[in-house]
């Protein structure tokens, strides 16, 4: 078999040579054939698939290489293929995604989103603006306390009526500002959550002690209405429907609010706590009678029977559903005032992959390193990463940076045929695996 192969490769070389493309790309094919594991004829069939104009033909064995290298570890050289690809064919959008997905595990996140970024312009430029979104969201993984960007992707899902996606990134935003404590900003976007999804009752209950300890009482008692018309025995909701009242100047209202509260208190035999409202009750009204004959101030004629609730709660008249929060304005803080275009995507901010502090700690452990040990120069690496000029193996081997011989035969290589980003990822990896040992 190895014969039979060796000379149609043969054959097909001295054909490609004298541009008989046709008959090289038949002989050429049966030498795969009898070897599915050659890649490098199928990169040179490629190649002639190309250059005979057959280029659907050329992109599929260029994808059967691509993808082979990738599941076989060969992550440099899938992503050079990859490129290939979509260089002779910009509309190959997802490659720019399968790129990115590279570049990620490779630690080199700037190049990931370049990609992302270049697969989102790709996108608006063919129309497709939902598509666009979902790649956003998928490089916003690789930064997810940017609650700037995701705000952004938040309104551009609500803005094209995608509703459950929009509240799934309100609610992350929310998960991120809620480290901080529940500050201003957590109570705008939390209100725009609940426009998207009104029916998280924890989240409103969560909303209504934020518009309580915040003052806010009429719009309190606004999402007060519909939390209670869910869950009417809610003794939190209860009581912080008898505050907002309250301080609201209604203390009729109130007291009705805290005697609803009394009564399920009654019901679930805490006699303490009915107790203590009925106490408020009395100081707001101190000649209620229900009040004074339920603390035994009072002879009672008609008390209720012990463990009926006697739930006296009603909403007040003319309250209406809370009208639609505006768009949250964090202009001072964390938010920009929504808008997806291709100005945003290059303004966006993701994490780098150079951590300072890891840095640090790395040349601290070059410190304590035996005098007979070679010191590894990182800040030379990190110099010609940001400077994105590639350097040699001499050059990695002079400043003490230690190469596996394979990743020196591939610098070499890709120096020569000038490849630049690649090299360029050679070094980058190089340098997050310092980091990386730098850090145990």
């Amino acid at each position: 078999m190895a014969v039979k192969k060796q000379k149609l490769l043969q054959k097909a070389d001295g054909l490609a040579r004298d541009k008989k493309f046709k008959k090289a790309i038949v002989l050429y094919k049966e030498a795969i054939a009898e070897d599915p594991n050659d890649i490098r004829t199928r990169l040179r069939l490629s190649e002639l698939l190309y250059q005979a104009g057959r280029t659907e033909e050329a992109l599929a064995v260029l994808r059967y290489v691509g993808d082979y290298y990738r599941e076989h570890g060969f992550l440099l050289k899938s992503v050079a293929v990859y490129k290939k690809m979509v260089e002779v064919d910009p509309k190959l959008t997802e490659l720019h995604g399968t790129l990115a997905a590279l570049y990620f595990q490779l630690g080199m996140a700037p190049d990931a989103i370049r990609q992302f970024k270049s697969q989102i312009r790709a996108l608006i430029r063919q129309g497709k603006i939902i598509d666009s979104l979902h790649v956003v969201r998928s490089m916003l993984e690789l930064d997810p306390g940017n609650v700037m960007d995701r705000l952004r992707l938040a309104e551009a899902f609500s803005r094209h009526e995608l509703i459950d996606e929009a509240a799934v990134e309100y609610r992350r935003v929310l998960a991120v500002l809620e480290k901080s404590g529940r500050t201003p900003d957590w109570g705008k976007v939390a209100l725009r959550y609940l426009h998207h999804s009104p029916d998280d009752f924890e989240a409103r209950k969560s909303v209504v002690e934020f518009l309580v300890e915040t003052g806010d009482y009429l719009r309190a008692l606004q999402h007060l209405l519909i939390a209670l018309n869910k869950d009417p025995m809610d003794v939190r909701l209860l009581g912080l429907a008898a505050t907002s009242f309250e301080l609201l100047g209604q203390p009729g209202k109130a007291i009705v609010a805290l005697k609803s509260l009394a009564a399920l208190y009654r019901h679930r035999g805490q006699a303490r706590e009915e107790q203590e409202a009925l106490v408020k009750v009395l100081g707001l009204d101190p000649k209620d009678a229900h009040a004074r004959r339920a603390l035994g101030m009072e002879e009672s004629a008609d008390e209720a029977p012990a463990g009926e609730v006697v739930l006296e709660w009603e909403m007040p008249a003319g309250f209406k559903a809370p009208e639609p929060p505006p768009v949250p304005d964090l202009s001072d803080t964390v938010y920009e005032p929504p808008s997806f275009a291709e100005e945003w995507v290059e303004d966006a901010t993701i994490v780098e992959t150079i951590d300072p502090d890891a840095l640090k700690e790395l040349m601290a452990l070059e410190e304590d390193r035996e005098p007979s040990q070679p010191a590894v120069d990182i800040l030379a690496l990190k110099r010609a990463i940001d400077a994105r000029k590639p350097l040699s193996p001499d050059q990695l081997g002079q400043a003490g940076v230690p190469l596996a011989p394979e990743d020196r035969e591939e610098l070499a290589f890709f120096l020569a045929s000038g490849l630049k980003d690649e090299a360029m990822a050679i070094l980058q990896e190089t340098y997050n695996r310092l980091t990386r040992k730098g850090k145990k």
